[in-house]
């Protein structure tokens, strides 16, 4: 059971329950409904990476995935699993989200990535060796992409954590991407 009450929807800004409203009915976003003004702004950001990065599909949700397996954080993993799996990553390759690097299942752009994600999640500012790596397949747009990535699920796996966001019982039947790119248009618009 989460730590705080999920907000009531009547209860919200109008602008935040109209958001909420078109969002995939995912706890987290039934939460950060309720953190007043930061949770449009935080949606939109959300949705900029997500439905407009400029990270490959697959080598984001491997980043999402290496950040919540290395917070430990079972929501976060379980949700991008589901979403992983629906974009078509085999199984193999989710799970070689968690595992040792570099990985034979992974290429060399997804093998730098990931262990440039290990050394700054360990370490806030990451080796300049695995910078370099990194930046050599993403360049200066993409690492910048990458690093702000690594920097919102760190914070996302904490406030799941910190506030035990209660997993669903029944898994949404779609990734949720388009939903919040939808949801995010209408509020925009």
């Amino acid at each position: 059971m989460a730590r705080l009450p999920y907000p009531d929807p009547a209860d919200l800004p109008k602008a935040s329950r109209d958001l909420l409203e078109g969002l995939p009915q995912l706890n987290i976003f039934r939460m950060l409904a309720g953190s007043g003004p930061s949770f449009v702004p935080f949606m939109a950001l959300i949705n900029a990476y997500l439905n407009e990065g400029l990270l490959d599909t697959e080598l984001r949700e491997l980043v999402i995935l290496r950040v919540g397996h290395l917070c430990g954080s079972n929501y976060e993993q379980h949700q991008h699993r589901r979403v992983s799996r629906m974009i078509g990553m085999s199984a193999e390759r989710i799970e070689a989200a968690a595992g040792t690097l570099p990985s034979p299942l992974l290429n060399d752009t997804e093998n730098a990535v990931l262990a440039f994600t290990d050394d700054q999640v360990a370490n806030v500012k990451a080796d300049g060796t695995l910078f370099a790596a990194a930046h050599k397949h993403l360049g200066d747009a993409g690492m910048q992409e990458l690093v702000i990535i690594i920097g919102i699920y760190l914070l996302v796996c904490r406030y799941l954590e910190t506030l035990e966001i209660d997993l669903e019982e029944t898994d949404i039947p779609t990734s949720g991407l388009d939903e919040i790119r939808r949801s995010m248009a209408t509020h925009d618009g």
